[in-house]
């Protein structure tokens, strides 16, 4: 019987982590360094390399980055440099409006609150 059990937990387990993976599938993780912040339930990333500010999409570890930034204590609105990985993902609107360029996080590395990008060149995208 435990035996039984046993197989039926790797199933139930097997089924889970494919499905996280399949989550990601079709995309490339690479590594992504910037200003992040939370504001109102909207997370936001400002890529330093590409001066290019995107919303955080609500999938990857997403829920995981908001409660590490809120456990900072950082002042409302204020921007924490952070080190990510994730990738860049068109995310569809409502029907005829263009899709808008998201960022997916898939792995937290580090936040650093005594650095940042140059804030004065950012622009949405």
């Amino acid at each position: 019987m435990s035996k039984i059990k046993s197989i039926l937990l790797l199933a139930i387990l097997s089924v889970f982590f494919t499905s996280c993976d399949m989550q990601h599938s079709g995309y490339t993780s690479k590594e992504f360094s910037g200003d992040y912040r939370v504001y109102a339930g909207i997370a936001e990333f400002f890529d330093c390399n590409e001066q290019v500010k995107y919303f955080v999409a609500e999938s990857g570890v997403h829920s995981e980055l908001a409660e590490k930034y809120a456990a900072l204590g950082v002042p409302e609105k204020d921007d924490v440099y952070i080190k990510v990985e994730g990738y860049l993902k068109k995310e569809p609107q409502m029907e005829g409006i263009d899709p808008i360029t998201v960022f997916v996080p898939t792995k937290f590395i580090s936040f650093d609150q005594t650095r940042g990008c140059e804030m004065g060149r950012q622009q949405g995208h």
